[in-house]
């Protein structure tokens, strides 16, 4: 049996490796990749599977199969949003909405904050590296369930 890890997955540009680093405690220097990229303690999942609804169910599977819990990405500075109605819904394992890029106007993290509950995440956490928001609770988090 393969090692469960941290699902990250989200839109191109959301925030995945940086989030990923984090866990991690250390950079990558990764390319952008069209599959997944395997790490010891997480994985990331390209946005490209997020933005073709036909892969959905591949995503599903994969957190099936390999995830202990998984982060939900949603980039705060343009909230744009590839998920289905309660998409958070259909994964077995704890699964963690993430507002990314956090922005500082409250309507505009109302509006992310949203979207996330749209897709059924009953979780979210607002994080921003830039300012350090949210970063040791997601760490928290994120250690409590691996």
């Amino acid at each position: 049996m393969s090692t469960k890890r941290l699902m990250v997955i989200g839109l191109d540009g959301s925030g995945k490796s940086t989030l990923a680093d984090l866990v991690e405690g250390g950079e990558s220097n990764h390319a952008h990749r069209e599959d997944c990229y395997y790490r010891e303690r997480c994985f990331e999942v390209p946005g490209r599977y997020i933005e073709n609804h036909w892969m959905h169910s591949i995503i599903i599977m994969l957190a099936q199969n390999q995830a202990s819990s998984m982060l939900m990405l949603l980039d705060g500075s343009t909230c744009e949003s590839f998920y289905s109605s309660g998409y958070a819904r259909a994964f077995t394992c704890p699964c963690l909405g993430v507002l990314t890029k956090a922005p500082a106007d409250a309507d505009a993290r109302a509006k992310g904050i949203a979207k996330l509950e749209a897709a059924g995440c009953t979780e979210i956490l607002c994080v921003s590296t830039e300012t350090g928001e949210g970063v040791g609770e997601l760490l928290d988090w994120v250690a409590a369930r691996m």
